[in-house]
């Protein structure tokens, strides 16, 4: 009796069209679809999201930036623009953003000009166009940061290659340097680094900076200068006796007059996380240091590391979050704290409200904080790299059932972790979270919108399709569903011209529905070659398209057949049976849910029954895929669980 050859291709749907934003979490945006060693973001304040991001051509590194509207929508191409022409050599260096009052994008980065890296401020307008050409160059040095003045011209901080020392500039609107000189920055005879300004109504800005020590230690000092670049107290303002990192840039920002510092520093072998008022005079109100985030202070209390801090127009109040960690740094947690601006009193527990516990889920805080109706609105990560979004309250309070939003399920170790994040301001409901990942191929750049209810509006786990018996089995899975009507099922001969071929409706019954729905659907007269799409009509009338996948009718009897897995779940071992017609070479894969191969390995199978096991004590707990690929094409996947 002849058996037909089954044939099982996973793939996660990915949808967009009427919008980018991807509300499947395993696929998300790629929003440059090219390699993407660094990166930020900034929101402009209709919400579009501007992006800067290096990426490596021929082994050196360039600028470049992308700017995606409301919707998720690439409006500078499918890569970006690049910002100069100039390299910016072979290795990334830090470099900052800021917009100004027409939502153009201003860069502060550094590139090579006749192999010294020199510091350069580069304006993108939002139609991609350079009006500064290949930029504005300060001179020789390195991470330039930059920051608006009332008047709409750039302020920009950056720090001189040798000897290490912070520069002032101030550029024109147009791209003309301001200034005859640019202003040097030290602490007496002493060396500084990693400046960051903040403007003032009036046009004065604070410069905060770093005085260098020894290695990387530093401490923190302030200036205040005019708009004419003239220092404003008569020696720069130590903010705190403890050691800070010059490798570091830490959190700062203004309300009316006066700045704030958000830092954490060491004392010893503790880390301590503190809000510091700068004053107008260039007087510390809270004394040096500042209000402390938490009172945890002893040798066996937990560490406060990267605190982030937040301020709501008229609010009274400052938010920080800050990750929090065991006296051995091997586990951590996320806590919030909140400020009075006037005294800095804490108005939440003394040593900060738990919001994740230190644990070894590893929950750590990442990008921005955000705020939204005066509470916090950020994103963490786990010890999986699994992204979420938290969205808080006034009191410190979750807003959303289930705690978090999952931003992106991909779950990778820590030998291919994901990094580079950034969030945004919350602007028309929604903010965004971006990062970098490897997910097989090369480092890429994803972004995620997250609405303020924290509910995408359609979230699809699975899409499988199977060959049987001379009939195309299409499964498919949703996790949540908003408005929608229901699923189209379109097919191709060549992948380009689709008609429709059936219509599944929506399982739910209710506008809003968070319960997971199956659907499947059968292909009764499927052609030799198949290309398979969904399109997902919500109740409005609008519809979002998946990827295509691709399946081909083998009718040809079966080499080999995967007759038995066990034991489901698996915890040490998982073993197969695996019949073969003939004897064969084979790659044995294991696969994430994702679809991201784990491990693989080559056997030979004898003719008969064959016995095949593989040791998976290494994998996480979850759901993963066998698949089974032979040399003359033929493939099995079956899915099973890891205990």
């Amino acid at each position: 009796m002849k058996k037909s050859f089954i044939t099982i291709l996973i793939i996660f749907i990915s949808f967009f069209s009427w919008a980018q934003w991807n509300p499947n979490t395993f696929v998300n945006l790629d929003f440059s679809e090219v390699e993407v060693s660094d990166l930020q973001a900034i929101n402009t304040s209709d919400g579009k999201t501007w992006i800067a991001f290096y990426t490596s051509i021929g082994g050196n590194y360039n600028m470049r930036a992308q700017l995606l509207d409301v919707d998720g929508t690439k409006l500078l191409g499918l890569h970006g623009v690049p910002v100069s022409n100039q390299t910016s050599g072979t290795a990334t260096f830090v470099f900052n953003i800021c917009v100004d009052a027409q939502n153009n994008l201003i860069i502060g980065y550094q590139y090579e000009v006749a192999g010294v890296l020199t510091a350069v401020v580069s304006k993108v307008n939002t139609d991609g166009t350079l009006p500064w050409g290949n930029g504005v160059v300060l001179g020789a040095g390195l991470s330039p940061y930059p920051a608006m003045s009332p008047t709409n011209n750039v302020y920009v901080a950056w720090n001189n290659n040798s000897p290490s020392t912070m520069y002032l500039q101030k550029i024109s609107s147009a791209g003309t340097i301001m200034w005859t000189n640019a202003v040097s920055v030290q602490v007496g005879s002493s060396n500084t680094t990693k400046g960051q300004i903040v403007s003032h109504p009036n046009g004065d800005f604070t410069l905060v900076f770093q005085k260098k020590g020894f290695g990387i230690n530093t401490t923190p000092y302030a200036q205040r200068y005019s708009m004419n670049g003239v220092a404003l107290w008569a020696a720069p303002l130590q903010l705190s006796n403890l050691s800070t990192s010059g490798a570091r840039y830490y959190s700062i920002l203004s309300i009316g007059n006066i700045a704030y510092f958000g830092y954490y520093a060491s004392s010893g072998f503790r880390f301590s996380a503190f809000l510091q008022k700068i004053n107008a005079d260039g007087t510390l109100p809270w004394g040096i240091n500042g209000s402390p985030v938490s009172t945890y202070s002893t040798g066996a209390d937990p560490l406060q590391q990267t605190t982030n801090i937040a301020h709501a127009s008229s609010s009274p109040y400052i938010w920080s979050v800050s990750t929090y960690c065991d006296v051995n740094q091997t586990q951590y947690g996320v806590y919030v704290q909140k400020f009075d601006t006037a005294s800095g009193a804490v108005r939440l527990d003394s040593v900060g409200k738990e919001i994740y516990p230190i644990s070894t889920n590893f929950d750590t805080q990442a990008g921005k904080l955000a705020l939204l109706n005066d509470g916090p609105f950020f994103m963490s990560y786990d010890k999986n790299y699994k992204i979420y979004a938290t969205r808080l309250n006034s009191n410190g309070d979750f807003v959303w059932t289930g705690n978090r939003c999952e931003v992106s399920s991909t779950s990778y170790t820590l030998a291919n972790p994901k990094g580079r994040f950034a969030f945004t301001d919350v602007i028309n409901n929604q903010a965004v979270a971006l990062w970098s990942e490897n997910r097989g191929t090369e480092e890429r750049g994803y972004a995620q919108n997250i609405p303020a209810t924290g509910i995408l509006p359609i979230k699809l786990g699975e899409f499988l399709g199977n060959i049987k018996e001379g009939k195309v089995n299409l499964i498919w899975n949703t996790v949540s569903e908003i408005d929608c009507n229901g699923f189209e099922i379109e097919k191709s001969q060549n992948g380009t011209d689709f008609q429709k071929c059936g219509f599944v409706k929506s399982k739910s019954t209710t506008n809003s529905s968070f319960s997971a729905f199956e659907y499947s659907f059968v292909d009764a007269n499927p052609f030799d070659k198949n290309y398979y799409r969904l399109k997902q009509l919500d109740n409005d009338g609008k519809y979002v398209y998946s990827k295509t996948i691709f399946l081909r009718m083998n009718k040809s009897v079966n080499n080999f057949t995967l007759d038995k897995i066990f034991p489901i779940p698996a915890k040490n071992t998982i073993n197969m049976s695996v019949k073969a017609a003939v004897a064969a070479k084979i790659e044995m894969q294991i696969l994430n849910i994702a679809g991201k191969v784990v491990t693989r390995k080559e056997l030979f199978l004898q003719e008969g029954m064959n016995e095949v096991s593989n040791d998976v004590q290494a994998l996480s707990k979850g759901n993963y895929y066998i698949k089974i690929v032979a040399d003359n094409g033929e493939t099995i996947t079956k899915k099973w669980m890891k205990e």
